[in-house]
């Protein structure tokens, strides 16, 4: 009994109205700082969004690049297959005519037929140089 007495002294000396304030502060102090989090949460997934978002629309573009560039790289690789292929047939031509041509004296000047054929070879390698 003496216990009881004694919590019955000590509760009757607690101010329970402050106690209960400053539980009904805490109280809304946690609801205010999880709604708070909860907003921020929110903030950030939204900017996350956005962010993905302009990432996927700059990998698009970057692919839209890319794909340009290797339609533009593949039709000058064909282009240059198609130059070598002419170059090379003109080359062999040139040089069949050549071997089958009748050798010149040691004194003799070449005749238009050879010269001409020499100037167009060196026209052709020309032109293959300047295309590289």
């Amino acid at each position: 009994m003496i216990r009881a007495t004694a919590i019955r002294a000590v509760a009757a000396g607690v101010p329970w109205r402050a106690v209960a304030a400053a539980v009904l502060v805490s109280a809304a102090f946690g609801a205010g700082w999880t709604v708070n989090g909860w907003r921020k949460d929110a903030e950030i997934a939204e900017l996350n969004a956005t962010r993905a978002e302009t990432d996927l629309s700059a990998a698009r573009q970057a692919l839209g690049e890319f794909k340009t560039a290797s339609a533009d790289i593949r039709a000058r690789a064909d282009e240059y297959r198609g130059i070598t292929t002419e170059l090379d047939a003109a080359a062999s031509a040139i040089r069949k005519e050549l071997k089958n041509a009748k050798p010149l004296p040691a004194d003799c000047r070449p005749d238009d037929f050879r010269v001409r054929k020499l100037s167009d070879a060196v026209d052709a390698a020309k032109r293959a140089a300047a295309t590289r």
